[in-house]
C-alpha cells in the first residue's frame, strides 16, 4: 500500500493512539478470541499459534499500520442453508483482520452506544443469531439471556396492554446496507478522526463477498458472526428507534432487525408502518412485506405459541426433581404436545419453538424423538445445530449412533456446515473404544472419505480424523489431497494442525511437511507449522502452556484441538512425563487415552 506525507505527519499519529500493543492484547484476550471459539466453524488448532504469541503478534499489528502496510486477507467463505438448497454466505476472517476491526469498533463503541436514543433497541455483544434462552451453552452468554428475556416479555406486554400488536422486520438486512450511508450514519454520531473511519470501512470493504473479478458494490455488510458487524447494523437503525420512540410513545422494542409495538388502532399501526418504510427507503432499505403482521392480542397468544413455550418452560423445572418414572412421564407428555406443535407450521414463531423442543428432549434423554430428529435434520436446516445438541445431550449409544448414520446416508448437503455440524458432535461424543464404537467410527469413515473431496468435506474429514482415524490414515489422505489444500489458507491450516497425531508414526515425513509449510505456505498454515515445531523441542513445559492444558477449573469435555497441541508438547521428551502425570486427571476420553498410550506410554 502507497502512503503520502499525510500519513507519515497525521494519519499515523491518530492511528497510534488506538493501537497500543497493551490494547491489542487486551482486546485478543477479552473479546476475540472468545467471539472466535463462538462461530460455526473452528479452527482445530483453536488459534493457539496467535494466542501464545500474542504480544509478538499485536507488535506486529502495530507496525504493519503505523506503516502504512496492512492489508487485510481474504477472509473464509462458507455457505449456510436456508431453504431449499438456497444459502447465505458468512465470512470468517483472520484472527488478525478480527482483532484490527474489534479494535477499531472498541474506540467507537461507548459514543456510539450513548447515541442511542433509546434504550428499547436490544443489543448483545455475544451472539449473532436470535435464539431461544435454551440454546444458550457458554458463560459469557448470560447477559445476552437477560436481554432476550426482557425482549420477549415486552413483546408479550404490549399484547395484554395494546388491541394489536405489529410484528416486521428488514428485507434482507445485512445484504442491503449501504456503505457510504453507514459511514454517514457513523459519523454523525461519534467524534472521531477520519483515518479511523477511513480503515474501519476499508476492512469491511475487503471482507465483502465480490467473486468472478466484480468490483465492490459499497452495498452490504459482510455477515460475520462477530460483535462489530452487529454493532454497525445496529447503530444504523438508530433513526427508526427515533421514529418509533415518537411514533408508539416508546411502546416497542428492536433486536436488530426485529421490530415489534403495540398500536391502539388498525390505521395507526399503518401509518406507522408506512412512516418507518419510507425512512428505510431513504437508506436504502425496506420493510419485509412477507414477514410484515398486524396481530390482535388472541392471533398474539397463537403465533408466539405462548401456551407451548408456558408448558416446556414447566418440563423444563421439572427435569431437575424428577425420578426416572416421572421423566418417563414428562417424555410422553412432550411427545404429545409436539404432535400438535407439529400442526402449527405456518405460525409466525413455530420454528423457534420447535428448537426448543428439541433441547427439553435431549435433556429428558427421551429416545422417542429419535426418528422425528432424523426427519426434520434432512427437512429443516435452521434447525440443524439445535437437532445435533439434542443428540450430544443424550450421548452415544447403539440407537444414537444408528440414527447419525441413517441421517448422513440420507442427507443431501447443499451447503459448506451441516456436515460440520455432525462431526463436530461426533468428536465432542464419547464415543467407547470397543466393539461398538469401534465399528461405528468405522462406518463414519467409510461415509466421510472420498476420492475427491470439496473443501469443506475435507475439513470435515479432518475434525473427525484428529480423533479417530489411524496415522497412516491420516497421512494417506493428506498426501492423495495436496492439491485440494496446499493452495488453501484455511485447509492448510487445519492440516498442519493435524500432524501432531501423525508425528509420531512418520517422523521424517511429517518434519519435512512441515517445513515447507514453514518456508513456502499460507501465512497462517506457515504460524501452525512453526508453533508445533516448537512444542515438539520444549525444553521445560512454560507455565502459560501448562495453564492452557491443565486449567485450575477441570473442564467436563477436554476440546479437541487442545488435544491436539497437548499431543505436540508429548513429542518432546523434556516434557513428557510432566504432561503425563497430569493427563490422567483431565482426560477421560477412551480415544484420547488410546492415542496417547499407544505412543508415549511405555
Amino acid at each position: 500500500m502507497t502512503t503520502t506525507a499525510r500519513f507519515l505527519i497525521q494519519r499515523r499519529k491518530e492511528l497510534k493512539q488506538i493501537f497500543t500493543e497493551k490494547n491489542l492484547v487486551k482486546v485478543w484476550r477479552t473479546i476475540v478470541r472468545k467471539q472466535l471459539r463462538s462461530l460455526e466453524l473452528l479452527d482445530l488448532y483453536d488459534y493457539y499459534d496467535f494466542n501464545y504469541n500474542i504480544e509478538q503478534k499485536a507488535k506486529q499489528i502495530r507496525k504493519a499500520i503505523l506503516s502504512g502496510q496492512y492489508k487485510v486477507s481474504p477472509p473464509l467463505i462458507y455457505r449456510m442453508e436456508k431453504k431449499y438448497g438456497i444459502c447465505r454466505h458468512l465470512m470468517l476472517p483472520t484472527p488478525t483482520d478480527a482483532l484490527i476491526l474489534q479494535t477499531i469498533v472498541e474506540n467507537l463503541a461507548p459514543a456510539l452506544l450513548k447515541s442511542s436514543p433509546t434504550k428499547q433497541a436490544y443489543y448483545s455483544r455475544d451472539k449473532h443469531s436470535l435464539k431461544l434462552p435454551h440454546e444458550i451453552k457458554i458463560a459469557n452468554d448470560y447477559s445476552w439471556l437477560a436481554r432476550w428475556k426482557k425482549f420477549q416479555r415486552d413483546i408479550l406486554k404490549f399484547a395484554k396492554d395494546y388491541p394489536y400488536l405489529v410484528v416486521t422486520d428488514l428485507t434482507n438486512y445485512y445484504d442491503n446496507i449501504g456503505l457510504r450511508e453507514l459511514r454517514h450514519v457513523i459519523s454523525s454520531r461519534v467524534k472521531t478522526h477520519e483515518t479511523v473511519l477511513d480503515l474501519l470501512f476499508y476492512i469491511v470493504e475487503e471482507l465483502s463477498w465480490h467473486p468472478d473479478y466484480l468490483p465492490t458494490s459499497l452495498k452490504g455488510l459482510p455477515t460475520i458472526n462477530l460483535e462489530a458487524f452487529r454493532l454497525l447494523a445496529h447503530v444504523l437503525l438508530f433513526e427508526i428507534d427515533e421514529v418509533l420512540k415518537e411514533r408508539t410513545q416508546n411502546s416497542f422494542v428492536r433486536w436488530m432487525d426485529d421490530i415489534n409495538f403495540g398500536v391502539d388502532d388498525f390505521n395507526n399501526a399503518c401509518l406507522i408502518l408506512g412512516d418507518l418504510n419510507e425512512v428505510l427507503k431513504s437508506r436504502g432499505l425496506a420493510l419485509n412485506l412477507g414477514k410484515t403482521h398486524i396481530y390482535s392480542s388472541e392471533e398474539v397468544k397463537e403465533h408466539f405459541l405462548v401456551n407451548f413455550n408456558l408448558f416446556l418452560d414447566k418440563i423444563l423445572k421439572e427435569t431437575d426433581l424428577c425420578d426416572s418414572q416421572a421423566l418417563q412421564n414428562a417424555s410422553a407428555q412432550l411427545q404429545e404436545k409436539f404432535k400438535i406443535h407439529c400442526s402449527n407450521t405456518q405460525l409466525q414463531n413455530w420454528i423457534k419453538v420447535t428448537k426448543r423442543f428439541f433441547t427439553v428432549a435431549g435433556k429428558l434423554k427421551s429416545l422417542e424423538f429419535l426418528p422425528i430428529a432424523e426427519d426434520f435434520f434432512l427437512e429443516y436446516p435452521a434447525i440443524r445445530g439445535n437437532i445435533c445438541y439434542y443428540f450430544k445431550l443424550l450421548g452415544f449409544s447403539k440407537k444414537t449412533g444408528k440414527s447419525i448414520l441413517k441421517i448422513l446416508q440420507k442427507a443431501s448437503f447443499y451447503d459448506d456446515i451441516s456436515l460440520y455440524f455432525i462431526v463436530k458432535l461426533l468428536t465432542d461424543w464419547h464415543i467407547p473404544y470397543n466393539k461398538l464404537g469401534k465399528s461405528f467410527v468405522k462406518h463414519i469413515l467409510k461415509l466421510l472419505k472420498k476420492d475427491e473431496f470439496t473443501k469443506f468435506q475435507f475439513y470435515s474429514y479432518l475434525w473427525f480424523a484428529a480423533k479417530y482415524e489411524r496415522p497412516n490414515k491420516i497421512l494417506g489422505s493428506i498426501q492423495t489431497q495436496k492439491k485440494l489444500w496446499k493452495q488453501d489458507a484455511f485447509l492448510a491450516r487445519q492440516v498442519m494442525s493435524i500432524t501432531p497425531r501423525v508425528l509420531p508414526f512418520k517422523e521424517d515425513v511429517v518434519a519435512s511437511l512441515l517445513e515447507e509449510q514453514i518456508s513456502f505456505g499460507p501465512r497462517d498454515a506457515a504460524f501452525v507449522a512453526q508453533n508445533i515445531n516448537e512444542l515438539a523441542k520444549l525444553k521445560k513445559l512454560p507455565q502459560k502452556l501448562r495453564m492452557y492444558l491443565f486449567p485450575n477449573q477441570k473442564p467436563q469435555f477436554y476440546p479437541l484441538s487442545k488435544f491436539l497441541i497437548l499431543y505436540a508438547a508429548l513429542l518432546s521428551e523434556n516434557t513428557r512425563q510432566t504432561i503425563l502425570s497430569k493427563v490422567y486427571d483431565y482426560i477421560y476420553d477412551d480415544w484420547y487415552l488410546y492415542w496417547i498410550n499407544e505412543y508415549f506410554e511405555s
